[in-house]
């Protein structure tokens, strides 16, 4: 009983000496306060136009419905069918949140105008509503961009050194992403690297193209032609690399899927 008293008072005592301390933090509480309120309003005011952008089912319904009006417009009504619930739903779900970007607004009307065609609906692979989420609006258009299966010309820019130790300075450079008008096409390296990674299109090293305009192209572009008085500063040697990317056979599918003639 005693341990327990002596408990007791000394909870006692340590609550009776709050109001001190509270006291003496008052000022900084207070300043933390307004500076956590001003943070909040910020935030609010960043986070309200999401509010408009999230897309509610009535509106996605209007959308599609009109979409697909259009897109189905010269498929026979007999060939027009209940989309898989496997590609709509989620494509539906996707549409809530990527609807206020186009390019990828496009890609999943089109996935759903694809699998609500009989003839074709094999063709609309549930795994294509992820590989939508996964992309930019400027991946949508360098991937859409690309019509064939053949090879198309990339470079890397390496700082060599005398024993021929080398520094990566840029990679996976390719003026595709200035020829569709991407948004930021100074991020074509990474649009690249994540199409390769989706496996949409497949970079190969070891072979090229053998005119070599296609790569003089790209050296000359700014740049490219900016990296080298840095890499001559180090001071290194400037070392081109020239190698190839190509649409995969599931990249074309992709393709076929998810665009329209």
């Amino acid at each position: 009983m005693s341990n327990v008293k002596d408990t007791l008072e000394t909870v006692q005592g340590i609550m009776d000496a709050v109001p001190v301390y509270e006291d003496m933090l008052q000022p900084a509480s207070k300043e933390l306060g307004k500076g956590l309120l001003t943070i909040s309003k910020t935030v609010n005011i960043a986070l309200a136009p999401l509010a408009g952008l999230v897309w509610g089912y009535e509106k996605i319904s209007s959308y599609l419905e009109n979409s697909m009006a259009g897109k189905l417009k010269d498929v026979p009504e007999e060939r027009i069918i209940t989309p898989d619930p496997s590609v709509a739903v989620p494509t539906i779900e996707a549409l809530r949140y990527t609807a206020h970007k186009e390019e990828l607004r496009e890609l999943f009307s089109n996935l759903i105008a694809t699998a609500m065609d009989k003839d074709v609906a094999i063709k609309a692979h549930p795994s294509f509503v992820e590989i939508i989420k996964q992309l930019t609006p400027d991946e949508a258009k360098i991937i859409c961009s690309i019509k064939d299966n053949g090879l198309n010309p990339l470079i890397g820019v390496q700082a060599v050194n005398e024993s021929n130790g080398f520094l990566e300075i840029k990679k996976n450079f390719t003026n595709l992403s200035r020829i569709v008008g991407c948004s930021y096409p100074e991020m074509v390296s990474s649009y690249i690297e994540n199409l390769n990674r989706l496996g949409l299109i497949s970079i190969d090293t070891q072979t090229t193209i053998a005119e070599n305009s296609y790569y003089d192209e790209l050296i000359n572009q700014p740049e490219i032609q900016l990296l080298t008085p840095q890499i001559l500063s180090m001071p290194r040697k400037v070392k081109y690399q020239k190698y190839t990317f190509s649409r995969t056979e599931f990249g074309e599918k992709f393709v076929n899927s998810c665009t329209r003639p």
